[in-house]
């Protein structure tokens, strides 16, 4: 899984999008399949490789 994610790493580091947005997924989906040929499980690598980056959580509060 982590060869996945240093793939997605350098794709975020590069693109000039906010990570979270509709166009960033679109090119995730991309760049797994060109260079691991991913198919329908690149939703679901992206997903754990957001929850582990920490994408599109909420941010904390520390008023709570």
């Amino acid at each position: 899984m982590e060869k996945y994610f240093q793939t997605l790493d350098m794709a975020s580091f590069r693109m000039m999008l906010e990570a979270d947005s509709a166009k960033a997924m679109k090119l995730y989906k991309h760049v797994l399949q060109r260079q691991h040929d991913a198919g329908p499980e690149s939703d679901y690598i992206i997903r754990m490789w957001k929850k582990d980056r920490g994408i599109g959580d909420a941010p904390s509060n520390g008023n709570s």
